[in-house]
């Protein structure tokens, strides 16, 4: 088994580096972690070399990378950044024996064995009726991934991923509707991403502007949180829609997956929108399903607030591969 791997959490905004090792009780622990926004470098490889750099003697001789993209064959082309990656030819131009690509989402769901209670805040405490049940862990950030943990053996796990956020937006309420007819006569499709993500952000904005008659400006999501919370009524419908939405899509998710054993909310977006999401009103979205109410009451509903979860759900799936092979 190899000492120590070289771990990376890339997304559409930031890119995370990290030397990970197996540490007590056999938990992933990560050190020498380096964040980057993408925006500074013109290629993943450009980025990796810095980080690289950085490590100098002590860089691990294996590498597993998390992409913001659908992983096919090794080869990945990230969602939301003009970046295609081959994990052999890049390996073959950084010296490393091994690089293995996965999409983020699978790291990210890897992790939530690895951590305790403190990485999370609870929104909804739930009656967990198996403890080895799937697990759904999805939100919004730049995109709007989605995965499912499921239990494997009598202590280890599987993550299946998916791309569940480019599933169509159902609109619940008069104003969402008009939302989308909106953003339908300018982006013909309307995925969830669009509507909940931070890269659709500017698009729900304008969209909403549009219908009530405003000059749309340009406003940073910390601009749009203040105004909401001074009481602005379209800045609070931007909140409202895309905590209410938000549960909604992961109520449809773990509804459909059968994630008895909880769901983990992730992403920059869901952070900012914690106590939005928290609101009766928004977690009622999750709950309401018509005859199978019943089912959603007891999955309970947590919010990650580990950073580099990623980073560590990475580790574990190279070392799980590892200790199996």
């Amino acid at each position: 088994m190899p000492d120590s791997v070289l771990v990376g959490d890339i997304g559409g905004t930031n890119v995370r580096f990290g030397r990970a090792r197996l540490g007590f009780a056999g938990h992933p622990e990560v050190e020498d972690i380096a964040v980057m926004p993408g925006d500074n470098f013109g290629s993943f490889d450009d980025a990796l070399n810095v980080y690289l750099g950085q490590l100098g003697n002590t860089r691990p001789d294996q590498a597993l990378f998390a992409f913001a993209g659908p992983v096919r064959d090794g080869v990945v082309q990230l969602t939301n950044r003009n970046w295609t990656i081959n994990s052999r030819d890049l390996a073959r131009k950084v010296g490393l024996s091994r690089i293995r690509l996965v999409n983020d989402y699978a790291a990210m769901a890897r992790s939530i064995p690895e951590l305790g209670d403190e990485s999370f805040r609870l929104l909804h405490d739930g009656r967990v009726p198996d403890q080895r049940a799937p697990i759904l862990v999805a939100g919004p950030g730049t995109g709007l991934g989605m995965a499912t943990l499921l239990p494997e053996g009598d202590r280890g796990w599987r993550v299946m991923t998916g791309e569940g956020g480019h599933a169509a937006f159902a609109a619940r309420t008069e104003r969402e509707w008009e939302l989308t007819k909106r953003l339908q006569t300018t982006h013909g499709y309307v995925s969830k991403e669009l509507v909940l993500s931070g890269s659709g952000l500017d698009a729900v904005h304008r969209a909403l502007c549009e219908i009530d008659g405003v000059e749309w400006a340009k406003t940073p999501p910390a601009e749009i949180m203040r105004r909401a919370n001074d009481g602005d009524q379209l800045a609070r419908d931007i909140c409202e829609i895309r905590a209410g939405a938000t549960l909604d899509a992961l109520g449809d998710a773990a509804l459909i997956n059968g994630t008895r054993g909880g769901v983990v909310i992730t992403g920059g977006v869901a952070e900012r929108l914690v106590d939005w999401l928290a609101k009766p009103e928004a977690l009622s979205r999750f709950f309401q399903r018509g005859p199978m109410s019943h089912y959603m009451e007891p999955i309970p509903i947590r919010l990650l607030m580990e950073g580099e979860a990623a980073l560590i759900g990475a580790a574990a799936l190279h070392f799980d591969e590892d200790i199996d092979g």
